[in-house]
């Protein structure tokens, strides 16, 4: 029984995670540039056109300030 509740756990957490991602595509590249300087994370990552990446860019403008500027 124990182990039950533990296998829907793990789950539920991984149902919700995926979850998250998909609706928050941008949130792993976000995390990736939060960290690099703005001459790195200023230009636009792979896959992204300028106008995308822009748009990227403005939902976190804690991480991409100078960016935006």
């Amino acid at each position: 029984m124990d182990k039950k509740i533990i296998l829907y756990i793990i789950i539920g957490l991984l149902v919700l995670g995926l979850l998250l991602l998909t609706l928050f595509p941008g949130t792993i590249q976000a995390w990736k540039d939060s960290g690099k300087s703005a001459e790195d994370k200023c230009f636009p990552a792979p896959g992204y056109t300028e106008e995308s990446w822009r748009e990227h860019m403005s939902h976190h403008p804690n991480i991409y300030a100078e960016c935006l500027s």
